[in-house]
Protein backbone atom coordinates (compact mmCIF):
# COMPACT_ATOMS: atom_id res chain seq x y z
CA UNK A 1 0.00 0.00 0.00
CA UNK A 2 1.36 3.35 -1.01
CA UNK A 3 1.63 6.28 1.38
CA UNK A 4 -0.10 8.52 -1.13
CA UNK A 5 -3.21 6.33 -1.17
CA UNK A 6 -3.46 5.97 2.62
CA UNK A 7 -3.36 9.71 3.48
CA UNK A 8 -6.65 11.50 2.90
CA UNK A 9 -6.52 14.63 0.77
CA UNK A 10 -6.37 17.71 2.96
CA UNK A 11 -6.28 20.30 0.17
CA UNK A 12 -8.26 23.52 0.15
CA UNK A 13 -11.91 22.94 -0.73
CA UNK A 14 -13.70 26.20 -1.45
CA UNK A 15 -17.37 26.51 -0.65
CA UNK A 16 -20.09 28.84 -1.89
CA UNK A 17 -19.08 31.63 0.49
CA UNK A 18 -15.51 31.55 -0.79
CA UNK A 19 -16.64 31.90 -4.40
CA UNK A 20 -19.01 34.72 -3.45
CA UNK A 21 -16.24 36.54 -1.60
CA UNK A 22 -13.84 36.07 -4.50
CA UNK A 23 -16.46 37.33 -6.96
CA UNK A 24 -17.02 40.47 -4.87
CA UNK A 25 -13.27 41.16 -4.72
CA UNK A 26 -12.85 40.66 -8.48
CA UNK A 27 -15.87 42.90 -9.25
CA UNK A 28 -14.49 45.58 -6.92
CA UNK A 29 -11.07 45.52 -8.58
CA UNK A 30 -12.65 45.61 -12.05
CA UNK A 31 -14.92 48.50 -11.06
CA UNK A 32 -12.03 50.52 -9.67
CA UNK A 33 -9.87 49.87 -12.75
CA UNK A 34 -12.70 50.89 -15.12
CA UNK A 35 -13.26 54.04 -13.06
CA UNK A 36 -9.54 54.91 -13.30
CA UNK A 37 -9.60 54.21 -17.07
CA UNK A 38 -12.61 56.49 -17.66
CA UNK A 39 -11.10 59.12 -15.35
CA UNK A 40 -7.85 58.95 -17.35
CA UNK A 41 -9.78 59.39 -20.61
CA UNK A 42 -11.69 62.35 -19.17
CA UNK A 43 -8.38 63.94 -18.08
CA UNK A 44 -6.73 63.45 -21.47
CA UNK A 45 -9.81 64.34 -23.50
CA UNK A 46 -12.09 66.65 -21.50
CA UNK A 47 -14.38 67.27 -24.48
CA UNK A 48 -15.62 63.69 -25.04
CA UNK A 49 -19.32 63.19 -25.72
CA UNK A 50 -20.17 59.84 -24.10
CA UNK A 51 -23.87 60.22 -25.00
CA UNK A 52 -23.11 59.73 -28.71
CA UNK A 53 -20.62 56.89 -28.26
CA UNK A 54 -21.04 53.61 -30.11
CA UNK A 55 -19.73 50.09 -29.69
CA UNK A 56 -19.22 47.97 -32.77
CA UNK A 57 -16.82 46.49 -35.27
CA UNK A 58 -14.05 48.41 -37.03
CA UNK A 59 -12.25 47.44 -40.22
CA UNK A 60 -9.36 49.01 -42.12
CA UNK A 61 -8.87 50.08 -45.69
CA UNK A 62 -5.93 51.26 -47.76
CA UNK A 63 -5.17 52.63 -51.18
CA UNK A 64 -4.67 49.15 -52.63
CA UNK A 65 -8.22 48.01 -51.80
CA UNK A 66 -10.75 47.64 -54.59
CA UNK A 67 -13.09 50.61 -54.99
CA UNK A 68 -10.95 53.12 -53.05
CA UNK A 69 -10.84 56.47 -54.83
CA UNK A 70 -7.91 58.86 -54.92
CA UNK A 71 -9.94 61.51 -53.08
CA UNK A 72 -12.14 61.19 -49.98
CA UNK A 73 -15.66 62.55 -49.52
CA UNK A 74 -14.35 65.93 -48.34
CA UNK A 75 -12.05 66.15 -51.39
CA UNK A 76 -8.79 65.40 -49.56
CA UNK A 77 -6.23 63.16 -51.21
CA UNK A 78 -6.56 59.74 -49.56
CA UNK A 79 -3.57 58.87 -47.36
CA UNK A 80 -3.70 55.41 -45.77
CA UNK A 81 -0.98 56.39 -43.25
CA UNK A 82 -2.97 59.34 -41.85
CA UNK A 83 -5.06 59.08 -38.66
CA UNK A 84 -8.41 59.36 -40.43
CA UNK A 85 -11.51 57.21 -40.76
CA UNK A 86 -14.78 56.77 -42.61
CA UNK A 87 -18.14 56.73 -40.87
CA UNK A 88 -21.83 57.14 -41.63
CA UNK A 89 -22.72 57.87 -37.99
CA UNK A 90 -20.58 60.97 -37.46
CA UNK A 91 -20.21 64.13 -39.59
CA UNK A 92 -17.16 64.75 -41.73
CA UNK A 93 -14.54 66.71 -39.83
CA UNK A 94 -15.41 65.36 -36.38
CA UNK A 95 -12.65 63.82 -34.27
CA UNK A 96 -13.30 60.39 -32.79
CA UNK A 97 -11.56 58.50 -30.02
CA UNK A 98 -11.48 54.86 -31.18
CA UNK A 99 -10.65 52.34 -28.44
CA UNK A 100 -9.85 48.68 -29.12
CA UNK A 101 -12.04 46.94 -26.54
CA UNK A 102 -9.85 43.83 -26.36
CA UNK A 103 -6.52 45.46 -25.49
CA UNK A 104 -7.38 49.06 -24.51
CA UNK A 105 -5.23 50.70 -27.19
CA UNK A 106 -6.71 53.87 -28.65
CA UNK A 107 -6.27 56.34 -31.48
CA UNK A 108 -7.81 59.73 -32.27
CA UNK A 109 -9.10 59.88 -35.85
CA UNK A 110 -10.74 62.57 -37.93
CA UNK A 111 -13.71 61.59 -40.11
CA UNK A 112 -12.90 62.50 -43.71
CA UNK A 113 -14.95 59.99 -45.68
CA UNK A 114 -18.24 58.11 -45.77
CA UNK A 115 -18.31 54.39 -45.18
CA UNK A 116 -18.02 51.48 -44.55
CA UNK A 117 -20.58 49.84 -46.82
CA UNK A 118 -23.93 49.83 -45.00
CA UNK A 119 -24.53 46.15 -45.71
CA UNK A 120 -21.42 45.27 -43.66
CA UNK A 121 -22.92 46.82 -40.47
CA UNK A 122 -19.61 48.15 -39.21
CA UNK A 123 -19.26 51.19 -37.01
CA UNK A 124 -16.15 52.74 -38.51
CA UNK A 125 -13.59 52.14 -41.25
CA UNK A 126 -10.08 53.12 -40.13
CA UNK A 127 -7.17 53.85 -42.42
CA UNK A 128 -4.37 51.32 -42.41
CA UNK A 129 -2.16 53.57 -40.26
CA UNK A 130 -4.83 54.17 -37.61
CA UNK A 131 -5.81 50.49 -37.45
CA UNK A 132 -2.19 49.43 -37.12
CA UNK A 133 -1.79 51.73 -34.10
CA UNK A 134 -4.47 49.90 -32.07
CA UNK A 135 -4.25 46.36 -33.46
CA UNK A 136 -2.37 44.09 -35.81
CA UNK A 137 -3.41 44.10 -39.46
CA UNK A 138 -3.71 40.32 -39.74
CA UNK A 139 -7.21 40.12 -38.23
CA UNK A 140 -8.80 42.86 -40.27
CA UNK A 141 -11.73 43.34 -37.86
CA UNK A 142 -11.76 44.39 -34.21
CA UNK A 143 -14.33 45.32 -31.60
CA UNK A 144 -14.13 49.02 -30.78
CA UNK A 145 -15.74 51.75 -28.73
CA UNK A 146 -16.09 55.02 -30.64
CA UNK A 147 -16.45 58.23 -28.61
CA UNK A 148 -16.83 61.55 -30.47
CA UNK A 149 -15.58 64.88 -29.20
CA UNK A 150 -18.11 67.49 -28.13
CA UNK A 151 -16.90 70.17 -30.48
CA UNK A 152 -17.31 69.69 -34.20
CA UNK A 153 -13.86 70.21 -35.76
CA UNK A 154 -14.99 70.43 -39.36
CA UNK A 155 -15.44 73.53 -41.47
CA UNK A 156 -17.38 76.05 -39.44
CA UNK A 157 -20.77 77.02 -40.79
CA UNK A 158 -21.55 80.65 -40.23
CA UNK A 159 -25.08 81.65 -39.52
CA UNK A 160 -26.54 84.91 -40.73
CA UNK A 161 -28.61 85.11 -37.55
CA UNK A 162 -27.08 87.10 -34.75
CA UNK A 163 -27.61 85.71 -31.26
CA UNK A 164 -25.87 88.45 -29.30
CA UNK A 165 -28.77 90.92 -29.37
Amino acid sequence: MSILNSVPSQGFRPGKKTFLGLAIVVMGIAGVSVWFYVDDLMTRFPDLDFHRSRVGIASWYSRTDKGIHKRTANNEIFDDKAMTCASWDYPIGEELLVINTLNGNWVVCRVNDHGPALRLRRTVDLTRGAFKKISGLEGGLIYVTVIPTVRHHGPEKRSSLRTDR
